[in-house]
């Protein structure tokens, strides 16, 4: 079932992504909210969404839940690392938010790229 994350858990974690995005010129997008064990459009239902990946984020500006990041797993550590660091998969969404509509494409890649995680846009190439 998903459940939207207390946002104490990542409240840091976005904040330091949004200072990258912003030191490497791009800006920051805030973050709606983090669901856990399932998309967003699934809270406070007993299904978990239709999405089959790890994670995702609501990304198209004309989606309601634009700035949602969902994530499949429930363990807040898929998140956050335990320093409290944002984890790659949470800069990897992130950098969906700051590059809309662009898949895994050049723009989302220097996304990632900015915010500190080249090997996530490497892995992604030509995909």
């Amino acid at each position: 079932m998903a459940e939207p994350l207390d946002p104490d858990v990542y409240r840091a974690a976005v904040a330091a992504l949004g200072m990258k995005a912003a030191a490497a010129g791009r800006r920051a997008v805030p973050v709606s909210g983090i669901s856990v064990g399932g998309c967003a459009e699934a809270i406070g239902t007993p299904r978990r969404g239709a999405f089959r990946r790890r994670a995702q984020a609501h990304n198209h500006p004309r989606d309601p839940r634009f700035g949602w990041i969902c994530i499949l797993g429930t363990r807040a550590g898929r998140v956050v690392t335990p320093t409290g660091r944002p984890s790659a998969l949470l800069a990897h969404e992130y950098a969906h938010l700051l590059a809309p509509n662009s898949g895994h494409g050049q723009r989302w890649r220097a996304a990632v790229t900015a915010l500190g995680h080249p090997a996530e846009a490497k892995a992604r190439r030509g995909r």
